[in-house]
């Protein structure tokens, strides 16, 4: 598995590594911010999956990285990710966690308040993300009955709403 808690002491290890030892050539002219920005970006990505712009308001938020705007566009840009593999993740990550739909799914990952991804990247991870969205829809539904007691007709506008879960009218079913 990609991503693991297990993980973080090493990427630490690495980025402390790569931010400690003498720098290549080419390295040296960059300043020691841009190096330490990167090499967190390495962190991130090796534990967590981020969208590129995702990882740079980590490194750039003051809750997060706290490196400077240059910095941080320097960590994501030179990060060296696969972000179709980290929208997959993310994807795979929600699916796991929600009863989503295929649409609420893509919202998800493309929001600037979610993850992020751009559209192709969204569409990458949808397109191999395995999900069943008829048993999304069924755990949606169990779980809006146990908690709100809707009627068949309240519970099927519910999924199937643009305001709702979005899940086709034949994954309601």
């Amino acid at each position: 598995m990609k991503k693991s808690l297990g993980g973080i002491a090493a990427a630490a290890a690495s980025s402390i590594a790569l931010v400690v030892g003498a720098a290549a050539p080419a390295e040296a002219s960059v300043p020691r911010s841009y190096r330490n920005a990167l090499a967190q970006a390495r962190s991130y990505v090796r534990v967590l999956d981020f969208s590129k712009k995702g990882l740079y308001d980590q490194l750039h938020s003051r809750y997060g990285g706290r490196f400077s705007a240059k910095a941080a566009q320097y960590g994501a840009n030179h990060v060296e990710a696969d972000w179709n593999r980290e929208a997959l993740g993310s994807a795979k990550s929600y699916v796991r966690t929600l009863d989503i739909s295929e649409a609420a799914l893509f919202t998800q990952l493309t929001s600037r308040y979610g993850s992020q991804y751009t559209k192709r990247q969204a569409a990458y991870a949808l397109k191999h993300v395995k999900a069943d969205y008829r048993k999304e829809a069924l755990g949606a539904a169990r779980s809006y009955e146990k908690l709100f007691h809707m009627s068949d007709d309240e519970l099927y506008d519910q999924l199937t709403s643009e305001y709702g879960a979005r899940f086709t009218p034949s994954q309601a079913h």
